[in-house]
């Protein structure tokens, strides 16, 4: 024979203990040692839940594993949204990186194109003009190489 204190047989029925104790003074349900045992209570509360603590715990459970599923799912949205974004951005440098080193190619075919036309100019330029191309033809070399 199972016995349940007066507050045990409340929290599985999910009533309050006042209850429990009206329905033992009216005889509705009988107590055995100053205890309610469970065929009594299935007797006096034939359609209620003898298990309502466990579904009550079993119902927290299911929430908090719900919202944890629901983070996890938040999560790799965000997850998702900021790798879309990072794509993105590498997208955009890349793209910026291509430009540049178009213009730094560019530039370079400029100053081997400039010190070609220099030694032009040098080999028919007065003999007082060579002097100073020299110096500009030397001066581009060190700040291109």
């Amino acid at each position: 024979m199972i016995k349940l204190s007066v507050s045990q047989a409340a929290r599985r029925l999910g009533v309050s203990r006042v209850n429990i104790q009206n329905q033992i003074n009216s005889g509705r349900l009988q107590t055995h040692e100053g205890y309610v045992t469970m065929d009594s209570i299935r007797l006096a509360y034939p359609l209620q839940s003898l298990h309502s603590e466990r579904d009550a715990h079993l119902q927290k459970m299911q929430k908090i594993k719900a919202n944890a599923m629901y983070k996890a799912h938040a999560v790799d949205v965000v997850k998702r949204e900021n790798e879309q974004a990072l794509m993105t951005i590498i997208a955009t440098l890349k793209s910026s990186l291509y430009k540049e080193e178009l213009k730094n190619e560019h530039h370079q075919m400029v100053f081997i194109e400039l010190g070609e036309r220099l030694e032009l100019l040098e080999k028919c330029c007065h003999q007082q003009d060579k002097q100073p191309l020299n110096e500009l033809q030397n001066w581009i070399d060190q700040q291109t190489h």
